[in-house]
């Protein structure tokens, strides 16, 4: 996805863009740096530098969320990242389905 057509959405649009990067995120497709990388880069169309800058954290350290594997970011770094977005970090668990009710044939 190219960043003009990013620049051309609709709100709704975007809203979309940004619930399937959490998506990806959801189903272990993408790490949180791989998603961070993305909207820094291609949704805001931001540096390193200034995207550390505007969220309040060092490069050094947006570098390392952003590329290592093994990054272990607090809950505040990444409220601070999502922030910007309209996002936050939450806490989510599986839907359950009530068990089915068993039939009893009536003869």
């Amino acid at each position: 996805m190219r960043s003009d057509d990013i620049g051309a959405m609709s709100p709704l649009q975007r809203k979309e863009l940004l619930e399937d990067v959490a998506t990806l995120v959801h189903r272990s497709e993408w790490r949180l740096g791989e998603a961070v990388r993305f909207l820094r880069a291609v949704v805001l169309r931001k540096s390193r530098h200034d995207f550390a800058r505007l969220v309040g954290l060092s490069s050094a350290a947006l570098q390392k969320l952003e590329d290592r594997p093994d990054a272990n970011p607090t809950l505040d770094t990444m409220n601070r990242v999502l922030r910007l977005f309209g996002g936050a970090v939450g806490l989510v668990f599986p839907r359950m389905e009530p068990s089915p009710t068993p039939t009893e044939d009536v003869e």
